[in-house]
């Protein structure tokens, strides 16, 4: 700055004003609210919840800016309402994406799709939102919605990580991420994960899964979760002891140095996650480092190990104007990080800074291409440096060393330059304060401020900085406070313009600052635009250390001015009119309260309308709920009555069935005895048969053939037995069959009487064929006799011969008999399958059930005449 600049300065800041004073009026005519492209996507996600607005929204959170980073600082209450949203709507896909999974295990193959259906995919997307936006967020104690989702995924997470393969499952990996970033930064959650009921279960399988698997990412976020809900308890002792910790220890730096990286396989996905970005991983160890080391063991533990020192000079090694954005806020968030846990890791940072070479790479970074990049470094540099700026004056004092940085001073105040097109062109104040160029250029001033406390940066300062420029920010953005709406003056605070003036009063204490500028410059800092804009950060709710340094400001002011109460008196009128309009925005707010008050009493005294109608409905609906259940409890009383008689009935016909079933086994047992007595004779026979061929030596081979064939007879004899055995189980299954029919027989009680009767007359049958059996005794008593005197009359050899081959195609045709019963039988149950399926289905009609019953009666009857003939065609 040179005394031409001043001379215009002067000159340039009275007429500055009413251009922008006229400007901040128009503005607040036609101006239209405005939103950033990410709170837009916020806003369209929570009216409308759904896979289109999540993506929009994903695309647009998932790019690195400073906007995008420190939107949950700037807009909380909007960050908390969309975490709500993401919660209810993770949850619905999840149990939507649960129900698919059921229903696709119990369809086919060929089945198709009929409605449309939320991928996995959805639920990946919705958890790695929720890890954007609960990052740094400050929930507090969890809402409704976010207790269901920390439920969810407490329980979710307890029986995957004990799944085999899980080191390839991207759900488990962002539901561990989701949770450790909700805990991290938010007690309240904390103190409700830890009183859930299934916590204990969590704890067990998050432990299985750090001894059962070697996946980094897995053991960073389990242990990441553990150290933030255990470490301070005796459960966290045991597993973060100090073997343990070491391996912890060992896989942290890895990851942080890189090596885990190289040695990990990058194809062992196929979808494209936050995962997928290295950084990520080492974000969270960074975190993890901190997180064990708020136990004091720990600490010591990690401020004497060995890799602390080469991490921390590796990370400086990274931070350089033409690194990696990414890995240039790894290693800021890792440096910021450690230098807050103790004095001796702060020691440990400006050792390393001090080297001249680090420093300034470092500090070229604050003006890199990436604005994220270079205002997470000069946040980085602020707090390294801290309230006392003195640890690093050594390395100033030199002026071949102060002489080096006046390229990176320049590029800083050029910075600060550029902003003022910036904040000119600015269309909505939220837009402007939330832009990266904006944030960049804020912390650059704010870091130049802090560097101002050293003379030899000053008086770079004053030799490169341009006061015309620097004024015109500053009105600027005076008008623009003027312009903005009271109620809006609460969300926007001119942070540049604080920082600036204060960078400009600094420099008031610079002794190569002539004596005019010195003069021009202290009337400007007395000037409406700079007590509007110190008002505006003494009303500051956001940021104390603000505050702090407003007041700083001006005490040395009032101190260093010559008439302390004219220069109180200029800047209490716009430390007043800002007041002023906060206390407007006051009194808007006060009478939209007091409307939504008086909205409130009435819809109260509505509700309690409705209550009372709710309250005489109630009473009349139990009313009419006492009578309906007097009502069923008679008809229960009529309805068991109803059922005692039939169980009556049906044990009538139980005794009835149980008594001819027994009449039916005497006579099958006393057909076994005739069968008996049947095999008897015939091995008589075969005896006889024998002798007879014994003395024929002629047809041994023929006798000995002979033989096999009765040793055949006697299998296939078993072989009835067991078909008899078979038959009667069949018995048994009708019998069941007739049970099942006991409700419908007791319908037609009235009935039964004809059934008794055509049951007398299947007696009749019984006795007819009985009668018919005897004869065939007989018959076959003749029968027998004739064989005995034809085996007697053995004369002609081929004669018997003949009538040996006509018994054993006797024998045959018996089988086949047999055979033909088997199939006879089946039809038959067959039959009675389709017989039980009619009287379902009409069971009303009594004709066709008689019927039904005659019909199986006759079927029985045939039974009971087929096992009655066996023993005769046996005899044949």
């Amino acid at each position: 700055m040179d005394d031409s600049d001043g001379a215009t300065f002067t000159s340039f800041s009275t007429s500055v004003s009413g251009i922008y004073s006229r400007r901040a009026t128009i503005e607040k005519r036609g101006r239209k609210p405005s939103k950033s492209a990410l709170a837009v996507a916020v806003g369209s996600y929570i009216a409308s919840p759904s896979a289109a607005t999540a993506s929009d929204l994903y695309r647009t959170a998932q790019k690195l800016s400073a906007h995008n980073e420190f939107f949950a600082t700037n807009h909380t209450a909007l960050c908390l309402q969309l975490l709500d949203t993401l919660a209810e709507h993770l949850l619905a896909v999840a149990s939507v994406n649960k129900a698919t999974d059921t229903q696709d295990e119990a369809s086919t193959q060929y089945s198709q799709p009929t409605q449309t259906q939320q991928t996995p995919e959805d639920s990946l997307q919705l958890l790695e939102l929720s890890y954007l936006f609960a990052r740094k967020t400050i929930i507090g104690y969890p809402s409704h919605a976010l207790c269901k989702l920390l439920q969810w995924l407490v329980e979710n997470v307890s029986v995957s990580a004990l799944r085999n393969g899980c080191e390839t499952d991207t759900g488990l990996k962002l539901q561990l991420l989701v949770l450790a970033e909700m805990i991290k930064i938010s007690a309240g959650v904390r103190i409700y994960a830890k009183e859930m009921k299934k916590i204990k279960d969590y704890y067990r399988s998050l432990t299985i899964l750090l001894n059962s698997t070697e996946d980094a990412e897995l053991l960073v976020f389990s242990m990441a979760i553990l150290a933030r809900l255990v470490l301070s308890e005796s459960m966290g002792s045991k597993l973060f002891s100090e073997k343990n910790v070491d391996q912890a220890f060992v896989l942290i730096f890895s990851v942080l140095d890189g090596s885990w990286h190289d040695n990990t396989d990058e194809s062992m996905s196929d979808t494209t996650t936050i995962l997928d970005r290295r950084s990520l991983l080492q974000m969270v160890s960074a975190d993890l480092l901190c997180d064990l080391a708020d136990s004091q063991e720990i600490l010591e533990l990690l401020e004497k190990y060995p890799k602390i020192l080469p991490t921390i000079d590796n990370c400086f090694m990274v931070i350089n104007l033409n690194g990696e954005a990414e890995q240039i806020l790894v290693a800021a968030h890792f440096l910021a990080s450690i230098v807050q846990l103790s004095h001796v890791f702060r020691k440990m940072l400006i050792k390393s800074l001090s080297d001249q070479d680090v420093l300034y790479r470092v500090l070229q970074t604050t003006v890199h291409p990436s604005k994220l990049a270079a205002t997470t470094t000069a946040q980085l540099i602020l707090k390294v440096i801290g309230d006392d700026i003195r640890s690093i004056r050594s390395l100033f004092e030199p002026s071949e060393n102060a002489e080096r940085l006046n390229p990176v001073v320049a590029g800083m105040i050029r910075c600060i330059t550029d902003a003022t097109a910036v904040v000119q062109r600015a269309e909505d104040n939220e837009v402007l304060s939330n832009s990266d160029e904006y944030l960049h250029t804020v912390e650059v001033c704010h870091l130049l401020t802090k560097l101002n406390e050293l003379p030899a940066i000053r008086s770079l300062c004053v030799e490169t900085i341009s006061l015309n420029q620097s004024a015109t920010l500053i009105q600027v953005e005076s008008a623009l406070i003027g312009s903005v709406e009271p109620q809006d003056l609460t969300r926007f605070h001119p942070q540049l313009s604080i920082h600036l003036v204060s960078l400009l009063s600094s420099l008031l204490s610079d002794e190569n600052m002539s004596d005019k500028n010195k003069r021009t410059l202290v009337q400007f800092l007395q000037t409406s635009e700079v007590s509007t804009v110190l008002g505006a950060a003494l009303f500051n709710r956001s940021d104390k250390d603000i505050v702090v340094e407003s007041l700083l400001l001006l005490t040395q002011s009032l101190t260093g001015s010559g008439n302390k109460r004219f220069h109180a008196l200029g800047l209490a009128e716009g430390i007043v009119g800002f007041s002023q309009r906060i206390g407007d925005a006051s009194d808007n707010l006060q009478s939209t309260i007091a409307s939504l008050q008086a909205n409130a009493e009435v819809s109260a005294k509505t509700v309690e309308k409705l209550q009372s109608e709710m309250q005489q409905m109630l009473h009349l609906q139990d009313e009419v709920k006492a009578q309906q259940d007097q009502a069923l409890k008679d008809i229960g009383v009529k309805f068991t009555e109803q059922i005692r008689q039939k169980d009556d009935a049906i044990q009538k016909m139980r005794d009835v069935y149980e008594m001819k079933l027994r009449e039916v086994t005497m006579q099958c047992e006393s057909m076994g005895q005739h069968m008996n007595k049947q095999i008897s004779s015939l091995q008589q026979r075969e005896s006889l048969l024998q002798e007879s061929r014994a003395k024929r030596g002629i047809l041994e081979d023929e006798n000995s053939e002979l033989k096999r064939k009765v040793q055949v007879l006697e299998i296939r004899i078993e072989e009835i037995a067991q078909t008899h055995s078979v038959a009667m189980e069949e018995m048994k299954l009708r019998e069941k069959e007739l049970e099942e029919l006991r409700e419908e027989i007791a319908t037609i009680s009235g009935d039964y009487t004809a059934q008794r009767e055509q049951l007398e007359a299947a007696q009749d049958e019984t006795r007819r064929l009985e009668d018919e059996l005897n004869e065939q005794k007989l018959t076959n008593e003749n029968t027998y006799k004739e064989l005995v005197l034809l085996s007697k009359a053995h004369k002609v050899l081929a004669d018997e011969k003949k009538t040996i081959e006509s018994e054993v195609d006797t024998i045959r045709d018996e089988m086949a008999n047999l055979e033909s019963m088997n199939i006879s039988i089946q039809s038959r149950l067959q039959e009675k399958k389709e017989l039980a399926e009619q009287l379902e289905r009409k069971v009303r009609g009594n004709s066709r059930l008689l019927r039904m019953l005659r019909a199986h009666k006759r079927i029985n009857f045939r039974w009971r005449a087929s096992m009655t003939l066996l023993p005769l065609a046996r005899m044949r």
